[in-house]
């Protein structure tokens, strides 16, 4: 990182916006990041000697575009060579994970509603069955190959089992762009697959740990040290915060009927806010820095100056 980027990050980092200053911590203490892929994305600067705000999200949504949210057939920066120092290897891929899909594009691109999907996923007629493989061959067809962030299943079991797995799960992995608004409506759907179902072989590494510069930059995010096996979510329960769940990335696969476990919709917003955010995360990092023996990653955001 250019020392010019990394003052700019740390005034950033002094913001009275807690959302600005939390995404320029994330950039900050990431330690995954190889250095190539901070030079790819500095050189999308206008003005790499003297970057602003305004600079750095244009940088940030490019970023999001070109190399995160590729063509289906392409592969993501994340399982790159020039991603090795994030890769993760010797996963043990009989393992089941879980992950959260916005389902509100699908049903509008198949002028399809909400209950028809639930319908369609509960009926055992053979035709109703026909016309929902139909239904994930579209979405497959859709979709484009950005990575997949996923959860361990026997980790999230307790909120994936529960009646009200939407918020819970929401709220444990950390989406806060999934209903941070009263009034919010969000058709999700819980997948479910085992990791033996990725397609190792089209890429050098088809797993590999979150980055500030995997998802697209937002205040949820939250790095880990190096050492840490996994991503940690930001669960967005303040008094939770400590709870540091296995997150990880994987190339995408096309999803089958039977990995579609059941669907919901979100209706109340999470709990962290503006004035929230800065505490749920010092809890966060101290969590972090417990877990790892190093309390000298990252900085406290509450009393600076």
């Amino acid at each position: 990182m250019k020392p010019e980027t990394e003052r700019f990050l740390y005034q950033l980092s002094r913001s009275s916006e807690a959302q600005k200053a939390a995404i320029a911590d994330n950039c900050r203490f990431d330690e995954r990041v190889a250095p190539l892929r901070w030079d790819k994305f500095e050189n999308r600067l206008l003005d790499p000697a003297k970057p602003d705000w305004a600079d750095w999200s244009e940088a940030d949504k490019l970023n999001y575009e070109d190399s995160v949210t590729v063509l289906s057939t392409s592969i993501p920066d994340s399982f790159l060579d020039l991603n090795q120092t994030a890769w993760l290897q010797g996963i043990a891929t009989n393992r089941t994970v879980v992950r959260l899909e916005h389902l509100e594009r699908l049903l509008s691109k198949e002028n399809l509603s909400f209950n028809t999907l639930q319908d369609l996923l509960n009926s055992k007629d053979v035709d109703e069955q026909k016309r929902l493989e139909s239904l994930i061959q579209s979405w497959n067809n859709a979709r484009d190959g950005r990575p997949m962030f996923a959860a361990f299943y026997d980790e999230v079991q307790a909120e994936a089992d529960h009646d009200n797995w939407q918020h819970q799960l929401r709220d444990r992995l950390g989406l806060g762009h999934y209903g941070s608004d009263k009034g919010v409506t969000i058709p999700v759907a819980l997948m479910r697959y085992s990791l033996d179902e990725v397609v190792a072989h089209k890429v050098p590494n088809a797993f590999a740990l979150p980055t500030v510069l995997d998802g697209g930059m937002h205040e949820f995010y939250f790095p880990v040290p190096k050492s840490h096996p996994y991503g940690a979510t930001l669960h967005l329960a303040p008094d939770r915060a400590d709870t540091l769940t296995a997150e990880m990335l994987h190339y995408r696969i096309d999803y089958q009927p039977k990995h579609l476990w059941k669907i919901a919709m979100i209706t109340r917003p999470h709990n962290v806010e503006d004035n929230s955010l800065r505490e749920t995360r010092d809890l966060h990092l101290l969590a972090l820095q417990e877990a790892t023996d190093r309390p000298d990653f990252g900085e406290t955001m509450e009393g600076r100056k």
